[in-house]
């Protein structure tokens, strides 16, 4: 399963759409003319680039421009930024909002209740996270009933106990159902408005954050546009061939089956000073064919080592054995593998390699210390 993070102007382009209360806002996009666009807009403003990271503005990536030509030089700027292996993508501009106070709210998708959350706090423009661990009684929950779906009663109720009387009521309720109607028709995880501020003209969303789940994809055109941009190639590929893949920013290349499997190996790594360049999950059943376009992916991220564990169920060990062999014939100059497999076929697994002259573990933390060694 892949989700779908949107970029903040993605998220607010969603807004738009369903009348939420944005301040004025231009996006300019890589290979735009930046003073072209700039020309269409007033400053002073807030200058935000368009990056799949998080705490842009710790990392100087959000900043408040006086002038026009400041704004031509930031943006010029952040188009040439790159964090890890992501780049900006677009730069949303946007008028400043006179704040007198900010809040948070969401409707997010609660999975170990299967249900949806309401979630508002009038602390909001920082992390509610911290905010919930610190001082619980800050956040109001209400959950929503999937069959009733978000009631006006209840948005009524949660504006009120923020503080807010008379008007505002009205459109703090108004925006918390439409917060609703936007999850419903997206098929959306999280909706988030952090902060929601309050200005002389009313309330505004200043940020917005969304995730949407691919599992909707073939209803869902919105989905289908966004996966197309936003994956990599790698999770291109591994979608292609039905791997649960995710890219990570360790040395060590990860082939596992099974996700339970997959990320307690990552922890064990992580506890001997090890980390993975990705997670990936061959699946159940996993023929030649499969493991082979799974290593196949795991060698163009050019990792210092790769690391096999295979609990043979469905999966047979000879059979991953096998495969093994036949990509390291294609792969002559593959990084160094440790390979850990039990279960299923685990003794022809082993001698298959063995006779290869390529050596296999029964025992993971045996794989491990043999990994150490190997990375040194």
């Amino acid at each position: 399963m892949f989700t779908i993070r949107l970029l903040e102007y993605e998220a607010k382009e969603v807004f738009a759409e369903f009348d939420l209360p944005l301040v004025n806002r231009l996006v300019i996009t890589r290979g735009e003319n930046v003073e072209d666009k700039l020309t269409q807009f007033n400053f002073p403003a807030i200058v935000k680039s368009q990056i799949a990271i998080g705490s842009r503005k710790k990392a100087g990536l959000i900043k408040i421009v006086q002038t026009r030509e400041e704004g031509i030089s930031l943006c010029k700027d952040y188009f040439t930024r790159k964090v890890g292996t992501y780049e900006v993508e677009a730069i949303l501009i946007e008028s400043l909002a006179e704040i007198k106070h900010e809040y948070y709210c969401s409707i997010a998708l609660d999975t170990s209740g299967r249900q949806f959350v309401l979630i508002a706090s009038a602390e909001g423009g920082i992390d509610i996270e911290e905010v919930a661990a610190t001082r619980p009684e800050a956040i109001i929950k209400e959950n929503i009933s999937l069959t009733e779906g978000l009631k006006e009663e209840t948005a009524r109720s949660v504006a009120e106990r923020l503080g807010f009387t008379g008007d505002l009521v009205d459109s703090a309720s108004d925006l918390f159902l439409k917060l609703w109607k936007i999850t419903t028709a997206k098929e959306a995880q999280l909706v988030e408005i952090n902060p929601l501020v309050l200005t002389p003209s009313g309330l505004f969303a200043v940020d917005g954050k969304m995730i949407l789940d691919d599992n909707a994809v073939f209803r869902q055109t919105t989905i289908q546009e966004l996966q197309k941009k936003k994956l990599t190639d790698l999770e291109k590929t591994a979608l292609q061939f039905g791997f649960s893949f995710v890219e990570l920013d360790g040395q060590v290349g990860i082939l596992a089956n099974g996700a339970g499997l997959t990320m307690a190996l990552l922890d064990v790594l992580a506890q001997h000073g090890l980390a993975g360049m990705n997670f990936l999950d061959v699946g159940g059943g996993a023929d030649r064919d499969r493991v082979y376009e799974a290593l196949k992916l795991i060698f163009t991220m050019k990792p210092k080592a790769v690391l096999i564990n295979i609990y043979g169920g469905i999966t047979r060990c000879d059979v991953v054995a096998d495969a093994i062999l036949h990509t390291l014939n294609e792969f002559p100059d593959a990084p160094p593998m440790v390979i850990r497999l039990t279960g299923t076929k685990e003794t022809e697994g082993v001698k298959i390699l063995n006779d290869a002259g390529i050596d296999a573990y029964k025992d993971m933390m045996a794989a491990v210390e043999k990994l150490k060694g190997v990375i040194g």
